[in-house]
């Protein structure tokens, strides 16, 4: 798996977040067993002094000097049953309840004297459990209340609570220890960290089998887009992209497929224009060099051939003229200079320069236009020249006249220019506006192009489609204000 890939960063980034949780998990959950192991140890500790409290005072009078002076006798023969008997009640107190605790008492007199008249089986000295709590309990608080107590005592750790009960009898007892090691807990918080790992590792693993399932399945479809996307840059635009994808990346492959139609179609288009051009320029180039010859050779009158000559380089002149203001339209924005126009005043400009024309294919131009002002923001060259190429079209193909129309409609201008030809073939209405494009009567097939260009530009559109009396065009124009 490499590095750099989308299935490796989101690998990685779950194997982080896996041990951040573990970490954090253990981390947590160890304190929060322990604050509840600390609190139920206090709680087991305060039922077992309160069952030993009780039954040291309900049966120490029996057993104990009540003098604080005097030392408790030893055991005589007659008392020394019912003591073990004692002692047998208090040591079954200890486990009167359900308990993890391994607990074990202490009885103090009033001078903190151990009050144990034989010798008790236990795993620690009860001397030396006394000196760890004297030696805790003068580093925090002293005996004269009831305390809980941490410590050590040959490597062990204990709890302690510490009992002050000489104030409720008169017999001499003084404070009652209970105590106990927390081992046991310990190994319980051990074996609960155990259970907990093994839980942890075995749910990280099926985390990280199902991550790498993931990251699987979201970095494939991007493989298989790439593919596609390296075949639409090898110009194999005909293979489409249908595949199973979920939302997110739906409308990404549906991009990816418009771009490739539109590729197609612009590299279509460009292989036209290039043949489209490299034969109109072929064709005057032939008739210059065929009548170049012929005058060299003297096989052709040499007036007639400089006419044509010179036309064909007016013709090939204005080819490469169109064809670098095609370019520069499609290539710079910023060279159009709006100003506000009276587009009426637009309108008649247009119409009286093609009078030349129409007079010399006898064909009359009717401008039924309204008397009010009409403003527009545009480029007054650029959109003229438009409007112009349009005209000459519709000349080019009228029988004996040519219609321009204004109207308003809400904030746009809705100019139609209509004429009585023949009108479009139905094959060529799809093409009109592609550059090269000739249809019957053509010549360069440029004009049409730019006429788009140019009103596409000032956010206006334009349709061409046939009337009942012959070609019609369409432009639409936003409205500034009309006074």
């Amino acid at each position: 798996m490499k590095k750099t890939t989308i299935k490796w960063k989101i690998f990685k980034y779950n194997i982080i977040i896996i041990i951040m949780l573990i970490t954090l998990t253990t981390i947590i959950f160890n304190i929060a067993i322990r604050l509840y192991f600390e609190k139920d140890l206090f709680i087991q500790l305060n039922k077992i002094a309160s069952n030993t409290e009780r039954i040291a005072l309900k049966h120490g009078p029996d057993f104990f000097v009540k003098s604080e002076k005097v030392p408790p006798p030893p055991p005589s023969p007659q008392n020394s049953s019912s003591l073990i008997h004692f002692y047998f009640m208090l040591d079954r107190s200890l486990k009167d309840s359900l308990t993890v605790l391994n607990a074990n008492y202490i009885l103090l007199d009033k001078s903190k004297n151990i009050l144990t008249p034989f010798p008790r089986e236990s795993s620690v000295n009860s001397a030396d459990i006394l000196k760890q709590i004297n030696e805790t309990a003068s580093k925090s608080k002293k005996l004269s209340s009831k305390n809980y107590l941490n410590f050590y005592s040959s490597g062990t750790e204990y709890i302690a609570l510490v009992k002050p009960v000489s104030e409720k009898n008169s017999f001499g007892l003084g404070w009652i220890i209970i105590y106990s090691s927390i081992e046991k807990v310990k190994q319980l918080q051990i074996g609960i960290n155990i259970i907990l790992s093994i839980i942890l590792i075995f749910s990280s693993l099926i985390i990280l089998i199902f991550s790498s399932i993931l990251s699987k399945k979201i970095s494939s479809p991007f493989s298989t887009l790439s593919q596609h996307i390296r075949s639409i840059a090898e110009r194999n635009f005909d293979e489409k992209i249908n595949m199973s994808v979920d939302d997110e990346l739906r409308e990404f492959v549906n991009n990816i497929n418009i771009m490739s139609e539109k590729l197609e179609i612009y590299d279509k288009a460009q292989k036209t224009f290039f043949q489209n051009a490299s034969h109109e320029f072929r064709t005057p180039l032939m008739s210059i060099q065929s009548y170049a010859e012929g005058i060299k050779y003297k096989v052709v009158e040499t007036d007639e051939a400089a006419d044509i000559i010179i036309d064909e380089t007016k013709r090939l002149t204005r080819l490469v003229e169109d064809l670098l203001y095609l370019s520069r339209l499609n290539t710079i924005d910023d060279n159009y200079h709006y100003n506000n126009l009276d587009f009426n005043d637009l309108i008649k400009s247009c119409v009286r320069r093609m009078n030349t024309i129409t007079v010399n294919n006898n064909i009359k131009i009717i401008l039924n236009n309204i008397d009010k002002k009409i403003e527009i923001s545009a480029d007054e060259e650029k959109l003229s020249r438009a409007i112009a190429n349009i005209l000459s079209n519709c000349i080019r193909y009228a029988s004996s006249a040519v219609i321009l129309t204004i109207k308003v409609i809400d904030s746009k201008i809705l100019l139609t220019i209509s004429d009585d030809g023949v009108g479009f073939q139905k094959n060529d209405l799809p093409n009109i506006f592609e550059r090269f494009y000739k249809g019957k009567k053509g010549n360069f097939g440029l004009g049409l192009p730019i006429s788009k260009n140019i009103i596409e530009k000032h956010n206006g559109k334009i349709i061409a489609k046939n009337s009942d009396s012959g070609a019609l065009f369409i432009i639409e124009l936003p409205l500034i204000k009309i006074t």
